[in-house]
């Protein structure tokens, strides 16, 4: 069935007819772009992240636990069945990445379409996806960006509710909303967010006296209830975590608070370029004018403009209220309606976006992303930067073959305080798992005797002293001293220093 010959969803605005292209285009559309920026993160970075997070993501995953000292489950959840089906490599890492912010765009995809046409709603989604919300930032696999798959879907349920009362979808925005929690539970701005939109809208109003409130918080209550008990089990370590990061002054959260709005700004800006490079040359002036009056006229487009704008009035409260400096990438989320927002009251003005433009736009920006993503691996593999030359699939390599030469057995546990350790577990074959003898809470499914009976290896950097001295703590064997190096770009890069301390199982 074509776009012109679609029936529209009730309460839906006037669109004009398209020509290009049919619904079943943005899958593909948004496979391609997946793909792109899968090659694009594994030629511009040597290593998943200098952190560690996403390394972090697994070894917590693989023991599939309700929850986590720092961090609810979800994201890790997701990172552990992934790699049951995937072979533990960058590029398979950044392709999870990639298609979980793919999932958000669908929904940002299927919200529009509850207000706009299906090419509208295409554009919407694709407008979405090159910022830097759905793309750079989001192949960083971790708490943030795991809401980005979840938001959108949570809001279109809620949408739906809203307009039909088909209490099935009360049902699904409670479960979503309680997943979103389980990834961050920065996810109570959008419990806030939809509150205040469906209070702010008179017809929506009226659907929080029936049932479907009800449903939803039963729906989510069941989602929720694992974790709740292991928060209680755990005396809310969690929570304890959670509030230490929050902490502020006022002052802080001010100026913090207006940090995280000038960000926003850098965020959205290629969305709204990619719309007003598809609206008609002589009409884009007056089209960038309609998308600014669009943020601050919610008489536009009210029930579009409340889910757009709600996360943030509900981010800027809780801040100042609670004190809490926003980190920017908190909410990445949080704009699942914002180009929504911008087609229908480019729609409503005249100056719709042409669906055919990304025909000649998007292969344009694909390919400069990918020469872009090779220059930067490039230059620092060159410049022998700490994210691209720290060897970490080559200590793991490394370290698992001495294990091997060792004792002749799979390497079982990998000890350590930092990255290095994280990396083994990760990198190295077999399923390794990982301990941190030096706070034990952070990884209660090993203990000490698991250590003494099964052995393992405890890696540190060599100018680790305090990782030294945990190796004679836990009397974990001889030093043995490495320094392997990665090749890149043509380029043996230096090598780095590390400690490996063996020991062999009783």
């Amino acid at each position: 069935m074509s776009s012109a010959t679609t029936p529209e969803p009730p309460g839906a605005l006037p669109h004009p007819s398209f020509r290009l292209p049919s619904r079943l285009a943005l899958p593909a559309v948004l496979g391609l772009h997946a793909v792109v920026w899968t090659l694009a993160a594994w030629l511009s970075r040597g290593n998943l992240d200098p952190a560690g997070d996403m390394i972090e993501n697994y070894v917590w995953g693989i023991e599939w636990q309700a929850g986590y000292q720092k961090h609810p489950p979800l994201f890790a959840w997701i990172t552990a069945a992934w790699f049951t089906l995937m072979p533990r490599a960058d590029a398979a890492y950044y392709l999870l990445s990639a298609l979980n912010a793919g999932v958000g765009l669908l929904g940002v995809a299927a919200l529009a379409r509850r207000f706009v046409g299906p090419d509208s709603a295409m554009l919407a989604a694709v407008a979405l996806g090159v910022s830097p919300l759905y793309t750079a930032l989001a192949i960083k696999f971790n708490a943030n960006a795991v809401l980005l798959s979840l938001w959108p879907w949570a809001a279109y349920h809620f949408v739906v509710f809203m307009q039909g009362g088909l209490r099935r979808h009360a049902a699904a925005c409670g479960a979503l909303t309680a997943l979103a929690l389980l990834g961050k539970y920065f996810s109570l701005m959008l419990v806030l967010g939809l509150v205040l939109t469906a209070l702010a809208n008179p017809p929506w109003r009226k659907r929080l006296q029936g049932a479907g409130p009800w449903i939803a918080l039963g729906a989510g209550a069941v989602v929720l209830a694992p974790h709740v008990m292991w928060q209680f089990d755990q005396q809310f370590a969690t929570l304890r975590y959670a509030s230490q990061r929050s902490a502020g002054s006022l002052d802080s959260a001010l100026l913090q608070l207006f940090n995280y709005g000038v960000a926003q700004i850098g965020y959205l800006l290629p969305s709204a370029l990619l719309l007003l490079g598809a609206v008609a040359p002589g009409r884009r002036r007056e089209a960038a004018r309609c998308m600014a009056r669009a943020l601050v006229q919610p008489a536009l487009h009210p029930a579009l403009w409340w889910l757009a704008a709600a996360p943030m009035i509900a981010i800027a409260a809780v801040a100042l209220l609670g004190r809490t400096p926003m980190a920017s990438v908190w909410g990445m989320a949080q704009w699942f309606a914002i180009t929504a927002l911008w087609v229908a009251v480019l729609a409503q003005q005249g100056n719709a976006p042409r669906v055919g433009w990304l025909r000649r736009g998007l292969p344009v920006y694909w390919v400069s992303v990918t020469l872009i993503a090779a220059a930067i691996g490039a230059f620092e593999a060159r410049g022998g930067s700490a994210g691209a030359a720290e060897p970490r699939a080559e200590l793991a390599q490394l370290a698992h073959a001495l294990w091997r030469e060792r004792t002749g057995r799979e390497l079982r546990i990998v000890a350590g305080t930092g990255v290095e350790a994280s990396a083994v577990a990760f990198y190295a074959p077999g399923k390794a798992r990982w301990w941190n003898p030096s706070a034990p809470a952070a990884t209660p499914w090993l203990r000490a005797a698991d250590w003494q009976r099964e052995g393992g290896l405890l890696v540190c950097s060599a100018d680790d002293s305090g990782c030294d001295r945990l190796a004679v703590a836990i009397d974990a064997g001889p030093a043995i001293d490495v320094a392997p190096h990665k090749h890149a770009w043509g380029l043996d890069l230096a090598p780095r220093r590390y400690r490996l301390y063996l020991r062999v199982p009783t």
